[in-house]
């Protein structure tokens, strides 16, 4: 299953080497003999610098084990060929250091003199404190990055995912809360100033992840730049299904032909089922709710009332059958 973005940020290279020495005097001090106090003083420093390099790469989730939705906005957000650069530097470094830590404790080993230990462990510090201290660029160029990818909505990857599209205040919200019966979980998504608003079904303990699309699939594509026009359409590699938001009545300000015209567009760009939902049919007229059909119909959609008894059951059974077919 896929990772969330959630790695720390790391402290500057100066902060890290001051801490590192901290704790390896530390160490040094609890030791009796000069060798004893230079070998742990040598091991703790080693230890507390490729502890936290570690910790930085490993908490970030493999590029090749990336869901797809994942990769395309953190390609969008910060290049991955610029993230494996940094990382590549963080694992040089930390090898280099090992490297240094296993000849310097080898020359402790075979050495008797204290005077000889000492300079040996200071040799070893200087060289490893100069390495960390090239990585002040990469670590700060990390911390950008992470804070960046954060941005990325922490959605599920492990469960069937429907998307509700349609113009603003056709009744997305409304449809979401019904389906879900719970207040949504906001997350936000990158490159709008709009949030994911994100909720669950469940039947027979299953999930099935139900996501309103505010600021996104609610308006066409012509008009936003590139990076927006990406980001939107890398929804296509979450959806399993979309329903599709019809006002009829008019009362969200868009007209039919308009709600047709994003309704083709989305179509043409998301290879999913689509399943046209008539909304506010307690206030829409038999003319307005035929009309609003014949979208659906003339485009070779499924169209459903959103009074229906069979709403909930229709999606559950469009998004986890695609679900099932493409996982073949």
């Amino acid at each position: 299953m896929a990772q969330s973005f959630k790695a720390k940020i790391l402290p500057s290279a100066e902060t890290l080497i001051d801490s590192a020495l901290r704790k390896a005097a530390k160490k040094a001090g609890m030791k009796k003999t000069a060798k004893e106090k230079e070998m742990a003083r040598v091991l703790t420093f080693y230890g507390e610098i490729g502890k936290k390099l570690a910790s930085a790469h490993d908490s970030l989730p493999r590029i090749d084990k990336m869901h797809d939705f994942q990769k395309e906005l953190a390609e969008l957000t910060i290049g991955l060929a610029d993230l494996r650069r940094v990382l590549a530097h963080f694992r040089k470094s930390r090898k280099i250091i090992a490297k240094l830590k296993k000849e310097t404790i080898y020359k402790l080993e075979n050495t008797t003199a204290n005077n000889e230990i000492r300079r040996i462990s200071r040799e070893f510090l200087g060289r490893a404190i100069s390495v960390v201290k090239k990585l002040d660029r990469s670590i700060r160029l990390y911390n950008e990055y992470v804070r960046k990818l954060r941005e990325i909505p922490d959605v599920r990857y492990d469960i069937p995912t429907l998307i509700i599209a349609g113009y603003p205040n056709v009744g997305k919200t409304t449809l979401l809360k019904t389906l879900t019966g719970s207040k949504p979980k906001i997350a936000a998504y990158p490159f709008t100033t709009t949030k994911l608003n994100l909720g669950y079904m469940e039947k027979n303990a299953m999930e099935l992840q139900v996501i309103d699309t505010p600021g996104l699939l609610d308006r066409k594509l012509s008009g936003r730049s590139n990076v927006e026009r990406k980001s939107v359409l890398a929804l296509k590699h979450l959806a399993n299904a979309i329903v599709f938001i019809i006002d009829p009545t008019l009362t969200s300000g868009y007209s039919i032909d308009e709600q047709e015209r994003l309704l083709k567009e989305i179509k043409k760009q998301f290879a999913v089922p689509i399943l046209v939902v008539i909304s506010k049919v307690d206030i829409a007229s038999e003319e307005e709710i035929k009309k609003a059909s014949e979208v659906a119909e003339k485009l070779g959609l499924e169209c459903i009332l959103n009074n229906s008894k069979t709403l909930k059951e229709r999606i559950w059974n469009l998004t986890t059958e695609s679900a099932n077919h493409l996982r073949k």
